[in-house]
This record gives C-alpha cells, sequence and structure tokens, in this order.
C-alpha cells in the first residue's frame, strides 16, 4: 500500500496576468451633429463608450536586440465605438459614434514558451467626457454641430491561463441564499405588510391642567 501524502495546499487554474501597462490618448476635436431643432445650451450630454477592441489582424509582436530579456514590442490598433445621449426638453437621442483609430506601439513582457502555450493581448478601456463646446460656424441650418473633448485610458496586459498553487486549503463557496422568483405586486400587496400605524388613535394625555379659576385680563387692558 502506497503512503499518502498530506494534501495541504490548492491548485487552481487561472487567467493569469504576466504584466501590464496604460496608456492615456486624448482627442479635443471630435465632432457630433445633433438632430434639427435642438439646442445644445440646453441639453445634457453624457457619453457611453463601450470597451475598446483591438482591430483584426493588426496585433504584431516583434522581437527586438534592444529591448530586455523576454520583452517584446508590441504593436496593435484599438478601435472604440459608443454613444452620446442628448437629453432635451424630455427627449433623448442616442447618436453614435466611432473613435479615431489608436495606433499603440508598445513593450511588454512577452517571454517564450513551449509552442503548445500561448498568450493572449487583452486590452480593458475607459473614456471620460472632458469638455464640450457648441460650433458657431455663422450658418443658418437648422442641425447644430457640438465639439467634445474625450479622454481615454488603455491598459493592455499579456494574460495566459496557468496552474497556481495556493498554500491552504479554500472552502467551496455554497451559494449564499436561495434565488426569489419576482412577481408583479401592487400597492395592495404592498399594504399587507405595513404595520399598524401608531398614530391611529388621537394622542393620550400625559398631564391635566389645573381648573383653578381662569382670570382673564379686562378690556381695556387690551
Amino acid at each position: 500500500m502506497h503512503d499518502l501524502y498530506p494534501r495541504d495546499f490548492e491548485c487552481i487554474l487561472v487567467d493569469k496576468v504576466f504584466d501590464s501597462c496604460l496608456k492615456k490618448v486624448c482627442f479635443d476635436d471630435i465632432k457630433v451633429k445633433l438632430p434639427e431643432g435642438i439646442d445644445p445650451s440646453c441639453c445634457d450630454i453624457e457619453l457611453r463608450l463601450e470597451n475598446g477592441e483591438i482591430k483584426s489582424s493588426s496585433l504584431k509582436v516583434i522581437d527586438s536586440m534592444k529591448l530586455p530579456e523576454d520583452c517584446k514590442r508590441v504593436k496593435f490598433i484599438v478601435v472604440i465605438k459608443g454613444k452620446v445621449i442628448i437629453n432635451c426638453n424630455g427627449k433623448c437621442f442616442e447618436i453614435p459614434i466611432t473613435l479615431p483609430k489608436i495606433p499603440l506601439d508598445i513593450i511588454l513582457y512577452y517571454p517564450d514558451t513551449r509552442p503548445e502555450f500561448s498568450f493572449d493581448l487583452v486590452i480593458e478601456t475607459r473614456g471620460e467626457l472632458l469638455d464640450e463646446m457648441v460650433d458657431d460656424d455663422g450658418d443658418c441650418s437648422d442641425a447644430a454641430n457640438v465639439t467634445l473633448a474625450i479622454g481615454v485610458f488603455i491598459v493592455a496586459k499579456v494574460v495566459g491561463k496557468v496552474q497556481l498553487r495556493l498554500d491552504c486549503l479554500l472552502d467551496y463557496c455554497v451559494p449564499p441564499r436561495e434565488c426569489k422568483d419576482f412577481t408583479d405586486a401592487s400597492a395592495c400587496d404592498d399594504f399587507d405588510a405595513f404595520e399598524f400605524p401608531a398614530d391611529f388613535f388621537p394622542p393620550q394625555a400625559t398631564s391635566i391642567y389645573p381648573c383653578d379659576e381662569v382670570v382673564y385680563p379686562c378690556e381695556d387692558e387690551c
């Protein structure tokens, strides 16, 4: 019979981030054409961008003797789409936009590995609306243009799936609660859950005014 060895550790399969870096890009001339009849001075403008994507076939990982060991030159193009939301006089307009393509040429830790192992380059982005300005070109057009200044944070990550060791045994995470089915509730259903109101009856006296003779001031003194 073989002796059993103590198992006091865990092994988990995870996407490990081998390297990451931040790039900030700013655009100060994003033109957005508003619907006709909209006065931009009376509107609220909101920016909602999707997470950026790496343009298909644009990713290139290049070796270079000038770089430190296991580092590589990584080139790719980031494409970011989204929409500008115009809220004006109770009406909401959504205008799709695509930011100019963002070419990146950066250095990342990207080591050589066995052929069966592969890295993924993953990006995460966040856009910020920095400024907005109504274009005044002096024409008589009914449609106005708005120029937006947009800043973008781009985090590039080199990710690989690996097995990591944790030097402790972890409990399984069981569901913290049972799922509650959604049901349409009416105002009467909510009323059934109300507590009996404390002010249902009039307030009771906690002290009694003495029944002495009340002396009123004479009318001449008033």
